[in-house]
């Protein structure tokens, strides 16, 4: 009952500051799911992928990456898919290489990074924007002090003086208590957004060595 209290006696502007609060929680869980599920395990998958890519058994490497979980195993799995659509052609490594640079460029740039930084933004916002609004509703609060000072006769109560420049000061604290955590999760989730980021290009550049390294099998296949 006090919460709601004090709620009730913040003013109109701890509405929008309640909703800031609802819909920077629901962000922060989204993005905490989102990116749980985009770990997956990287060691493990790129040990079953190598021999597959070695001995050409793309069909295989494809369906080994279509169901493992993973930011990863998702951009092998699309570099597969276009790396056969013209497997029968008579490719120069430089030419595969070159083909599955551009198909995981293209994919990390249209897919995995926007579904990365996916409502960072609208948090980032949120951070910013919410202190404002708690600084707001604390202004207003004490222009509503001073205005009732300046009609008032006789010599204001110091305990009711304190109370009301209290309750304007709670818009501002809410305000911090959604923007804090806010600034802080939006640092933590861009920190994951360039780690994983790193990730993609090792991962780009472990494919590219394998593609490398069955050509270098083939040739010494054909040469004995």
């Amino acid at each position: 009952m006090l919460l709601v209290d004090i709620v009730m006696k913040g003013g109109w502007l701890m509405i929008p500051i309640s909703l800031c609060s609802v819909f920077s929680l629901g962000i922060i869980l989204e993005r905490l799911v989102c990116y749980a599920g985009m770990a997956g395990k990287l060691k493990q998958l790129t040990e079953k992928l190598a021999p597959l890519i070695i001995g050409n058994k793309f069909s295989e490497a494809s369906l080994l990456c279509e169901e493992s979980k993973g930011l990863i195993s998702r951009l092998y799995f699309v570099a597969l898919q276009e790396f056969q659509k013209d497997s029968q052609i008579d490719r120069s490594v430089e030419d595969e290489i070159e083909l599955v640079q551009r198909t995981i460029d293209e994919e990390i740039q249209v897919g995995i990074l926007p579904d990365m930084e996916k409502h960072l933004n609208a948090l980032d916002t949120l951070a910013r924007g919410t202190p404002l609004l708690g600084l707001l509703g604390t202004v207003i609060g004490m222009i509503k002090v001073f205005f009732t000072l300046g009609i008032g006769q006789s010599a204001p109560d110091p305990a009711l003086l304190a109370k009301g420049i209290g309750f304007a000061l709670i818009t501002t604290a809410a305000g911090l208590i959604v923007a804090i955590p806010s600034f802080f999760m939006h640092r933590y989730f861009q920190g994951r957004v360039d780690q994983f980021m790193t990730e993609v290009q090792k991962a780009k550049a472990w494919f590219i060595g394998q593609l490398a390294k069955r050509h270098q099998i083939s040739l010494v296949a054909e040469h004995e």
